[in-house]
């Protein structure tokens, strides 16, 4: 069962490890400009429901990658819903 929990600590720091850089380029640039909306949306949708389903189960593996991911993408979701009128009105 360890081996079960250690493989599962491990894909999930793997996925925020490689989540990470381009939530700090975004943090530093301030800009997420070249972020798809719909790819926040569903990807902040999916890590609430990763971590509710971790919950349900009462898997850590599951809980804790999923949680940390969850609070490194939703300020990025909430700057481009309330910066985006900003990109719309940038010139071409």
């Amino acid at each position: 069962m360890v081996m079960v929990s250690l493989t599962g600590f491990a894909a999930g720091t793997l996925c925020t490890l490689a989540y990470l850089p381009q939530a700090l380029h975004s943090f530093r640039s301030k800009s997420v400009g070249d972020l798809s909306l719909l790819m926040l949306i569903s990807l902040n949708l999916g890590l609430l429901l990763w971590v509710g389903y971790g919950f349900m189960i009462h898997s850590l593996p599951i809980i804790l990658p999923n949680a940390v991911t969850f609070f490194l993408s939703a300020p990025l979701l909430i700057m481009k819903l309330r910066y985006r009128k900003d990109e719309t009105a940038k010139p071409a």
